[in-house]
C-alpha cells in the first residue's frame, strides 16, 4: 500500500511519516519538495505521481499571526492547495485525509464543547482558510475525512510547548481564563495511523469530518505552570514560572479563541480508538524525554 503525504517536515507530518512508514511505503513531500503557492505547478506535479492508495494532507500555513499580514498566500497553502488534492483523490478514486483546527469556530462559547456540526464561526484569516479547505474538499471528493485538531504540541517546530521553553530567563504572561485542551502530537499521529490501518484494510468508514482531541480541559497559564515545572524538576533548571493574566490583557495580532475545546464521540466511537485525556497525554510526552541531550525522540 503507498501513501503520498504533504507536510513531512511539519510538527504533524514528521510524526505521521515516522509512525507510518513502519509499515506502508510513504511518498513524503514538503515545501522545499514541490511550491504550494503555485496552484498549477502543483497540480501539474501531483498529476505525474505514480499510483497511491490514499493522500494524507498534513501542509499548512499555520503561523496565526503572521496569517493576518499574508492573506494570499494562506489561502493558497490551506484552501487552494487542498482543494487540488482533493481533485486529484476523487480523479484517481482513492480517499482523502485532512487536517482542520478548531480555529473555524469563534471560541466564544464557554460551557461545552464544540461538535461536528456547530455553525463554523472563523475570526481570523488562518481559521477562515482552514474552514474553505472544508468547504473546498467536500465539495469536489466523497471519500474524504477531515480531523479537525486543538492544542497540538511538543518538541518540533513552534507551539505552545517551544515557546514556554524559548523565553531567555523571562517569565512568561499566560492567560489564566482562557480554556484549552491539549494534545500532543505524536499521539494524535498514533491515533490517525490508527485509522488509516482500518481505511488500507478495507473497513467500511463514514466519510465526513471529526473531531480528533483528548478529554479534559485546563487554562494556558495552569498548562505553562505544569511545563515549566517539570522540565525544572526534570533538567534541574531554574526557569521562571508562568504569570497569571486575564485572557482580555494577551494582545495578539490576530486574536484567540477564548474556548477551544473539540467534542470528539464521534471519532471515538466510529474508529474505536480515543486519545488519553491532557493530563495523561501530558505524563507520556514528558515519559518520552530525557535530558537534553539524551532525547530519545528528537532534539530541539
Amino acid at each position: 500500500m503507498r501513501i503520498f503525504l504533504t507536510g513531512k517536515t511539519g510538527q504533524l507530518g514528521w510524526e505521521l511519516h515516522r509512525q507510518l512508514e513502519r509499515n506502508y511505503e510513504v511518498f513524503a513531500v514538503g515545501r522545499e519538495d514541490i511550491d504550494f503557492l503555485d496552484s498549477n505547478y502543483l497540480a501539474a506535479i501531483i498529476r505525474q505521481l505514480p499510483k497511491f492508495d490514499l493522500i494524507i494532507n498534513a501542509a499548512a500555513y499555520t503561523d496565526v499571526d503572521r496569517a493576518e499580514r499574508e492573506p494570499f498566500i494562506v489561502e493558497a497553502v490551506n484552501a487552494e492547495a487542498a482543494a487540488i488534492l482533493a481533485a486529484e483523490a476523487d480523479f484517481r478514486g482513492i480517499p482523502m485525509i485532512h487536517f482542520s483546527t478548531n480555529y473555524v469556530f469563534d471560541g466564544r462559547r464557554w460551557s461545552y464543547p464544540y461538535r461536528e456540526n456547530a455553525p463554523p464561526h472563523p475570526t481570523t484569516v488562518y481559521g477562515w482558510s482552514k474552514h474553505e479547505g472544508e468547504v473546498r474538499i467536500r465539495s469536489l471528493l466523497e471519500k474524504h475525512l477531515i480531523f479537525r485538531l486543538s492544542g497540538l504540541y511538543g518538541i518540533r517546530r513552534h507551539n505552545f510547548f517551544t515557546t514556554m521553553l524559548a523565553r531567555n530567563g523571562m517569565a512568561p504572561r499566560v492567560a489564566n481564563n482562557q480554556i484549552i485542551s491539549p494534545n500532543w502530537t505524536p499521539l494524535v499521529a498514533e491515533a490517525v495511523a490508527a485509522v488509516v490501518k482500518q481505511l488500507l484494510q478495507g473497513t467500511t468508514i463514514p466519510w465526513g469530518t471529526y473531531h480528533l482531541s483528548g478529554g479534559g480541559t485546563t487554562t494556558p497559564y495552569e498548562f505553562a505552570r505544569r511545563i515549566i515545572a517539570k522540565v525544572n524538576d526534570l533538567w534541574g533548571g531554574n526557569m521562571p514560572l508562568p504569570i497569571p493574566v486575564p485572557f482580555a490583557e494577551i494582545e495578539t495580532p490576530a486574536p484567540r479563541p477564548r474556548y477551544s475545546v473539540l467534542h470528539a464521540d464521534r471519532f471515538n466511537k466510529t474508529f474505536q480508538f480515543s486519545l488519553p485525556n491532557w493530563q495523561e497525554q501530558f505524563l507520556h510526552f514528558f515519559g518520552g524525554l530525557n535530558p537534553i541531550g539524551q532525547s530519545k525522540v528528537a532534539c530541539f
